[in-house]
């Protein structure tokens, strides 16, 4: 597995957007000062494609968002690609870029989550290259700058490379508030071992992504999984998952499909995030709808663990070895690059 360099002052961070553009408030407030606040920090940003744009539900055309791509990642001068925005159509520029050139190339972080994970997902996949799942850039316009966002950057710069879960965090209401305004962290959080175990200790090689994205990908020529698992065959596979619009029930057909295309075979262990999506319906909840889909996996799993949709947000190497540790002293997770 390939690990690209850690980015450091005076590096260029490649800006794109291969889904949505920042057109919108609070996006275009928050993507104008986190470009502000990289350049502060010490980068220099070069931005690819039209990053504030939109057209048909993207920020431009599938072929344009594409090129975007492929000429931030083929710049000689930038050193890690930074997504600007989540979105839902990016899966449609996958046919448009050519994996072969983007696998011969330097290899470099390319950084963000959500329906990014068309990418973050195929990186270890496809150019066998270690990519970065953490917040877009836009969160990054926040002031003040939450802690775990801090986090993330020096995590990019190779520092702190241990990370605790966070005390507390959003909650399914949030109030309206100004475009940069902080998390409202209101909710403790608490790691749960899903079969009550007093402790769980994972060790081994992550991957995963957003779920919604996930099942999008079964069956495609994009599908490399089964390759995957047999590349790292003698390492552990832990899956990280997390749900963002996806129902209790959509999230149960979700885990179903992914297990039974092999994707799951020989996993080792599960992170999955916590989600406002996956609400209680009838007698049903997200920890007894897990348990009944993986239990026969005989596989350890770690239940509202900070990755997702619900602020804040640990950041993931994915394709990388990691450790994660959860008991009632300790919730961690450290990388090992």
């Amino acid at each position: 597995m390939k690990i690209p360099n850690f980015i450091k002052k005076g590096d260029t961070i490649g800006l794109v957007a291969p889904s949505f553009g920042a057109n919108i408030e609070p996006y275009f407030s928050r993507l104008k000062r986190a470009i502000e606040f990289l350049k502060k920090s010490g980068f220099k940003i070069k931005m690819f494609g039209d990053i504030f744009g939109y057209k048909k539900g993207a920020s431009a055309s599938k072929e344009d968002r594409a090129k975007a791509f492929m000429d931030c990642y083929l710049d000689q001068s930038v050193d890690a690609v930074w997504s600007i925005s989540g979105g839902e159509l990016m899966i449609e520029i996958l046919p448009f870029l050519d994996f072969d050139k983007l696998k011969n190339s330097k290899e470099k972080f390319f950084i963000g989550y959500s329906d990014n994970t068309n990418l973050t997902f195929l990186f270890p996949l496809l150019l066998n290259t270690v990519s970065v799942y953490a917040p877009c850039l836009t969160s990054f316009g926040m002031k003040p700058l939450d802690p775990f966002l801090k986090n993330t950057l020096k995590l990019l710069q190779g520092e702190a490379l241990t990370q605790h879960k966070s005390n507390y965090h959003e909650p399914a209401e949030l109030p309206e508030k100004g475009p940069l305004e902080p998390y409202t962290l209101t909710k403790k959080t608490t790691w749960i071992n899903l079969f009550d175990e007093d402790e769980i200790k994972l060790e081994g090689r992550v991957i995963g992504g957003c779920l919604d994205i996930l099942i999008a990908l079964v069956g495609t020529n994009f599908d490399q999984v089964k390759r995957f698992l047999n590349r790292y065959s003698k390492d552990n596979i832990i899956w990280f998952l997390e749900a963002a619009d996806l129902n209790l029930f959509a999230y149960k057909r979700a885990l179903w499909q992914l297990k039974n295309s092999g994707w799951f075979n020989n996993a080792k262990g599960f992170i999955i995030g916590r989600s406002n999506s996956t609400k209680p319906i009838l007698d049903l909840n997200v920890y007894d709808v897990t348990k009944n889909v993986l239990k026969d996996l005989d596989a350890p799993i770690i239940m509202d663990v900070d990755i997702g949709h619900v602020n804040p947000m640990l950041t993931i190497f994915a394709g990388a070895k990691m450790t994660i540790i959860n008991n009632d002293l300790t919730s961690k997770i450290d990388f090992h690059l």
